[in-house]
């Protein structure tokens, strides 16, 4: 028995295993949440490629609110600006080191997409600078 069964709740938490039409074996629990390799759980059936992330993207940003685009794009430029202060010598870099590592750690944990826009908003930082287009 599962615990919320003990409990006295009424959802169950059992593992269950079985066969598809196609014979494929899976296991799951009673709520529907598959696991293992059988599992199509996380899988694109669509298979849309580079087009079907941005149409996907797309619509993110559009159910996002407007003040959420604006702390994201903050947040992007707030990691270049250090990325610009960390090219500039020992103890910029070190000062700038910290921050660029929790900005990437909670851009990393907020979505893969959201972490590499911060690691080409460095790239384009870094280039910027280089260039003296983006002085301090």
């Amino acid at each position: 028995m599962s615990r919320l069964e003990t409990d006295g709740g009424t959802d169950t938490d059992t593992t269950t295993t079985g066969t598809d039409a196609e014979g494929n074996t899976s296991s799951g629990t009673s709520l529907g949440l598959e696991s293992g390799p059988n599992s199509k759980a996380g899988r694109d059936t669509r298979n849309g490629g580079v087009l079907e992330s941005l149409r996907i993207v797309g619509q993110e940003v559009r159910r996002s609110s407007a003040n959420a685009v604006a702390v994201d794009l903050l947040y992007v430029f707030t990691i270049g600006f250090f990325a610009s202060l960390a090219i500039r010598g020992f103890w910029p870099a070190l000062i700038a080191a910290f921050p660029i590592a929790v900005l990437l750690g909670f851009a990393w944990l907020s979505s893969r997409l959201f972490f590499l826009t911060n690691v080409l908003a460095i790239i384009a930082a870094i280039a910027a600078t280089r260039m003296g287009l983006l002085p301090l």
